[in-house]
């Protein structure tokens, strides 16, 4: 699946508007089940659209207490007994953003190697699928036509990934299990 465009992205955060406005609705006023229910039935993608036009209906400068003022219940029903003195904004409580470039998403890896749509990978990912691919016994042919690169460079992506190893102390077979032709 390829990235969405700028309008396709609004187009689909404007459908998802009534969802994100109905999830408010059952957490304020629902049960688990009915948030549960609701959550079920939207696809990955429109969970995500949902998740980022939530994000835009807070308020990063608005103090927690403040945006939290309605919660007077605890998990189990009971009141909440909050600190008063807490001065921390939304933003504030936000964690550090994590350095995105290297997190690898093993199960996209998967799917990229299988068959069906293609799968955008970052950097680290179509490494690692260039390497699982041909140990699997892909050909440098078919991990090139999956991973949408040209064939010398997955050549390119093994001969590193066997430097890499060796460097490492770890065994790495001299060629792809799919590329070896005599056993003798």
């Amino acid at each position: 699946m390829s990235a969405m465009t700028a309008v396709q992205r609004g187009d689909l955060a404007e459908a998802m508007l009534p969802e994100a406005a109905a999830l408010v609705v059952e957490v304020h006023e629902g049960s688990a089940d009915d948030i549960r229910i609701r959550l079920q039935g939207l696809t990955r993608h429109e969970l995500e659209a949902v998740a980022v036009v939530l994000a835009g209906l807070a308020d990063p400068d608005r103090g927690l207490k403040d945006a939290l003022s309605w919660v007077t219940f605890d998990e189990d029903g009971e009141p909440l007994d909050r600190p008063s003195d807490s001065k921390r904004t939304v933003r504030e409580a936000a964690p550090a953003r994590r350095d995105r470039s290297r997190v690898v998403d093993l199960v996209a890896v998967d799917r990229a190697l299988s068959p069906g749509p293609k799968v955008v990978l970052c950097r680290d990912e179509r490494r690692i699928a260039v390497e699982r691919g041909l140990r699997r016994g892909m050909s440098y042919d078919d991990v090139a036509d999956r991973l949408s690169m040209d064939r010398d460079a997955v050549k390119q992506a093994w001969e590193r990934a066997k430097r890499r190893a060796r460097k490492e102390g770890r065994w790495m077979p001299s060629a792809p299990v799919g590329e070896i032709r005599s056993v003798a």
